[in-house]
């Protein structure tokens, strides 16, 4: 299937990286250190990895520590943003982007990162060489399940909705590729399961290194 489409577009976070243990917990820390119940179940923290941090934790933390959010969480984060060694890169990821250009189509990430974050993560792992494009969230106004990161990929390769395949790991993914009227593979390396991939009736392999057997 996946030979078909000239765009392979990916996110990052649970697709590339195995980091969704990482932000579940940074998530947890910040916002219990700004007044949020330590009763919150770590699900409802991994559900909102992607999503932009200060529009939903303002719901869970104490209102007089709504401007400290953001601050927090880049004092938080920044180390870890830029040493991405703390992140393994998941197995065969690279091989999977080797095999996209081998078959003349292009690769993409898409992801909620900084720009710098990006860039420190393809850098890091050699991937200048076998990615041909990125979207950070420094790049758009409005994150997944928004489709704008997706259009703004569309928009780089010229391409039409119908010629890219987005692969994804959580529902905001599929949400961003269904607004984009883009076909959608998820992965069982991050957020979601077999069960949540077969309630929403979409393909899904074990990881990006798959993506070829369907």
């Amino acid at each position: 299937m996946i030979s078909n489409y000239k765009y392979i577009l990916l996110d990052v976070d649970g697709v590339v990286l195995s980091s969704i243990n990482y932000y579940m917990n940074l998530f947890r820390d910040i916002a219990e250190s700004l007044g949020a119940s330590k009763n919150i179940p770590d699900e409802f923290y991994k559900k909102n990895i992607g999503v932009k941090f200060n529009t939903w934790m303002i719901n869970i933390v104490s209102e007089v520590n709504h401007n400290n959010i953001k601050d927090l969480f880049f004092s938080k984060n920044r180390d870890a943003a830029i040493n991405h060694h703390q992140f393994p890169i998941i197995e065969g990821t690279k091989e999977a982007l080797l095999k996209i250009k081998e078959n003349n189509q292009k690769s993409c990430f898409i992801s909620s990162k900084t720009r710098e974050s990006m860039n420190s993560v393809i850098k890091f792992y050699n991937l200048e060489s076998v990615l041909d494009f990125s979207i950070s969230g420094d790049e758009v106004k409005n994150f997944k399940p928004d489709p704008e990161g997706i259009i703004k990929a569309l928009e780089y390769f010229k391409a039409k909705p119908d010629e890219a395949i987005f692969v994804g790991d959580s529902l905001h993914d599929l949400g961003a590729a269904r607004n984009a009227d883009v076909r959608f593979i998820g992965v069982l390396t991050g957020i979601c399961t077999k069960s949540d991939w077969e309630l929403e009736k979409v393909s899904y392999v074990p990881s990006v290194k798959e993506i070829y057997t369907l």
